[in-house]
């Protein structure tokens, strides 16, 4: 087994202006998540037929960036506490999302902390974006290359938060499980990761996503669904991949092989 292929897990992401406090950020692949919503949206998106999602550090870069474009080709779509801004076409609600509304158009995209954290690694050898709705996809992308993985949480407001950490263990999970695994790497995040998510059934995450404070925060301001649509395990066979110049999410081309 190579030995470049490990796995860890970071909690939250770093701040934009820190940067290079991941030195070897360009020798490793990055996988953002922000299971409650963010990933779990913009997966949702480009599989609904989007052109393309366009993260920006926060709803205000997004509107602004909106401004200089055809209002007949993108979609302003953002959140702030939960709830979608004024004046913008969609929140942060996957539901929402359906090829109907979506297709062919450019999503121009601010989170409170999703698309924020994208950003924070746009400098790795790729970046791409999972959730529990895409999973087995994921891993199979990752399976096909030989470069290490640093799964980056995006957090809640610069905190760790329990959803995207029991996703980082499950992801972990499986590509330790992998024909040719990866080897976990034995710091703080990987190993908390790794025991949040333990044994846990695919039977048990509805539950364990509503148990979480960001969760039931989502169930009540009247997003239940959101959290059920997150639940639901390999709905999507897709990974979305962030391109660059510009920067934009889409959905991946042939993988790249070591």
């Amino acid at each position: 087994m190579p030995s470049s292929r490990t796995v860890h897990v970071e909690l939250t992401p770093p701040m934009a202006e820190l940067e290079q406090s991941f030195p070897t950020l360009q020798e490793q692949q990055a996988v953002v998540i922000d299971i409650l919503r963010a990933s779990t949206t913009i997966i949702q998106a480009l599989a609904s037929g989007a052109a393309a999602v366009v993260p920006c550090l926060t709803p205000e870069e997004a509107r602004d960036r909106a401004s200089f474009l055809d209002p007949t080709k993108i979609l302003l779509v953002g959140e702030r506490g939960g709830l979608k801004p004024p004046g913008f076409d969609l929140g942060n609600s996957p539901n929402d999302f359906t090829p109907a509304r979506v297709r062919g158009k450019s999503i121009i995209m601010g989170t409170t902390n999703g698309t924020r954290a994208i950003l924070s690694v746009a400098g790795a050898k790729r970046v791409l974006v999972g959730g529990f709705v895409n999973l087995s996809a994921l891993v199979d992308e990752l399976a096909q290359t030989q470069d290490p993985v640093k799964i980056v949480c995006a957090g809640q407001h610069g905190e760790p938060c329990g959803e995207d950490i029991l996703f980082a263990g499950w992801l972990v999970r499986a590509l330790a499980a992998l024909p040719e695994p990866f080897r976990s790497l034995e710091d703080s995040g990987t190993l908390l990761a790794l025991s949040k998510a333990g044994n846990m059934a695919k039977e048990q995450l509805l539950a364990a996503l509503q148990a979480e404070d960001h969760g039931m925060n989502l169930q009540n301001l009247g997003f239940a669904q959101d959290v059920e649509f997150a639940a639901s395990l390999d709905s999507h066979s897709v990974v979305p991949q962030l391109r660059q110049n510009p920067f934009r999410l889409e959905l991946i081309g042939p993988a790249p092989r070591n």
